[in-house]
């Protein structure tokens, strides 16, 4: 993403966004733009390689720094991450770009916005692509994440998200940015179920970070430019705001915002793409399994690929490669 031009823009909300736009590329019916939205802990660098192995496009590429990322603002008020403000937030650097029809790709929680930004403003949107995380339906009650929990140990053998207790307590912050050398470890350890041992087992992905152990990285993580700009990203007092996503759905400020859906408008029409990933044991592919069977993603188109969580790292070319087909029906 060397040559795209950096952009900032003040939403009509009062926050800065920085984001990127490809220097060639056109927002037609027949050229939409594409919209990639990261999750956590990354930044628009995520979708380096991706765009890369996508080649040249027709299509203008725009790609911001999320809210509470990178050069974009970093508000400590977790009600200001709320899906429908950001939303909006998104809409405004749309508008700013001339950018009337547009196809959303979100990886992780941006998979998340993403859906939910289709679900706000459907008549903008002429696909959807979700890299690891699926269509997850708005639910009909509030968040209860110990519950969640429990259900999930008894479902899958394990509680789904239990490092979420971690990422919600009022001392990870500082634990996590004392010891950001390891975080990058827990998030890119190159050891069998390694992931699934650090998230999903209470009390173990807080334990490693205030450990000695050290472990492999896998081999996209071993290089400097990914490492050092995740270093770079998060300066002291800089990780709180990576952290809201989570709080803001476990303290239930997205189930608000989701409340304000319609329930008869909860269907994607628009052509879908899920690039499911077989060895993420946090965000599984069966996460979908609501929304196909209701009926909501009547347009989905599924595959899958070999790679862990952060899969626009570790498999870009594959990940480039369904996203350029999809892009082939417009």
């Amino acid at each position: 993403m060397e040559d795209f031009h950096s952009k900032e823009l003040v939403t009509r909300r009062g926050l800065k966004y920085t984001y990127y736009v490809s220097p060639t590329g056109n927002s037609t019916d027949q050229s939409p733009a594409l919209l990639f939205l990261h999750g956590f802990p990354d930044s628009a660098h995520l979708w380096t390689d991706v765009i890369s192995a996508l080649g040249p496009l027709a299509n203008k590429i725009i790609i911001p720094d999320c809210l509470g990322y990178a050069g974009t603002a970093k508000p400590t008020d977790t009600n200001l991450y709320a899906y429908k403000d950001q939303a909006e937030d998104l809409l405004n650097i749309l508008s700013a770009e001339e950018a009337r029809s547009s196809i959303i790709i979100g990886h992780d929680w941006g998979s998340a916005l993403a859906q939910r930004t289709y679900l706000h403003k459907p008549h903008l949107f002429k696909g959807v692509v979700l890299v690891n995380i699926g269509y997850m339906v708005p639910a009909t009650e509030p968040f209860n994440l110990a519950a969640f929990n429990a259900y999930t140990e008894k479902a899958i053998g394990y509680p789904q998200f239990a490092y979420w207790d971690f990422f919600t307590a009022p001392d990870a912050v500082s634990i996590v940015e004392n010891n950001l050398e390891r975080m990058w470890q827990v998030l890119h350890g190159d050891v069998d179920d390694w992931m699934k041992t650090l998230f999903c087992v209470p009390n173990a992905m807080c334990d490693f970070l205030l450990g000695s152990e050290e472990v492999p990285l896998k081999p996209y993580a071993q290089q400097s430019r990914w490492k050092d700009a995740f270093i770079h990203q998060f300066r002291p007092g800089e990780f709180e705001s990576a952290l809201h996503a989570y709080k803001a759905a476990a303290w239930n400020i997205q189930y608000s915002s989701d409340s304000t859906i319609p329930r008869n408008e909860l269907v994607i029409n628009a052509p879908m793409l899920f690039i499911a990933c077989t060895k993420d044991p946090v965000c599984r592919p069966e996460l979908m399994d609501a929304a196909k069977e209701g009926g909501l993603v009547p347009r989905l188109k599924e595959v899958t690929v070999e790679a862990a969580h952060w899969s626009p790292m570790e498999r870009p070319g594959e990940i480039a490669g369904h996203i350029g087909e999809f892009l082939g029906q417009f």
